[in-house]
């Protein structure tokens, strides 16, 4: 599948810059806030007067928030829960929503992340070395491939579509996992790049 038919797939089953676009510049600047912290510090910052707004970014699916505690606990492509996809930057570590949100950290947001994850299909450790937009190593090879299985979101991406976006260790392992199925795609590791710089990008802008 080529990248810019993916972006547009993507942008219909989750709609984030269309959702960001829709609501106030307020809750804009402070969704900006959140994504930015994360990339910084690994963490966001104490809300104690946003509820509502906070509220509203989660019934937006732009943030995921504890249910129980009303606590930030992700946004995309970032999380404080844990996930198969480690992200480590230069000063913290934490965890990405899915394999595509973790090659879109340090092109996005310029920073240096090693993201350690695995092959969903052979379990082999994958490790990836990013310096904004340079790949500076990867494991067990370069052949690394993204495969997402498409299907809505619901309510919730973070806990449907991102749960099949995936590591696959090489070409011949993305082929066979992706077989005749059509709700399948996958992408060789520098396309899936661009393809996550397009789509994440446009929210921080």
């Amino acid at each position: 599948m080529k990248i810019d038919v993916a972006l547009s797939k993507l942008n219909s089953l989750l709609p984030l810059k269309e959702r960001q676009s829709s609501i106030s510049s307020g809750l804009k600047s402070l969704h900006q806030e959140i994504l930015f912290s994360f990339a910084n510090s690994g963490c966001v910052p104490k809300f104690d007067d946003k509820k509502i707004q906070l509220e509203e970014l989660d019934e937006n699916d732009l943030i995921v928030l504890d249910k129980d505690t009303n606590e930030i606990v992700g946004a995309y492509p970032f999380s404080l829960k844990k996930t198969a996809h480690h992200v480590f930057l230069e000063n913290t570590d934490l965890y990405a929503m899915c394999a595509f949100d973790a090659i879109s950290i340090a092109p996005v947001f310029n920073v240096s992340t090693i993201v350690k994850s695995h092959c969903h299909i052979t379990n082999e450790k994958i490790e990836i070395h990013q310096e904004g937009n340079n790949v500076i190593n990867v494991k067990p090879s370069k052949d690394i491939y993204i495969g997402i299985k498409w299907q809505s979101t619901g309510s919730c991406a973070a806990t449907s579509l991102c749960m099949e976006m995936v590591f696959l260790k090489n070409k011949e392992i993305a082929t066979s996992w992706m077989g005749s199925n059509e709700n399948i795609s996958i992408f060789p590791l520098d396309d899936a790049i661009k393809f996550s710089i397009n789509y994440f990008k446009p929210l921080i802008e």
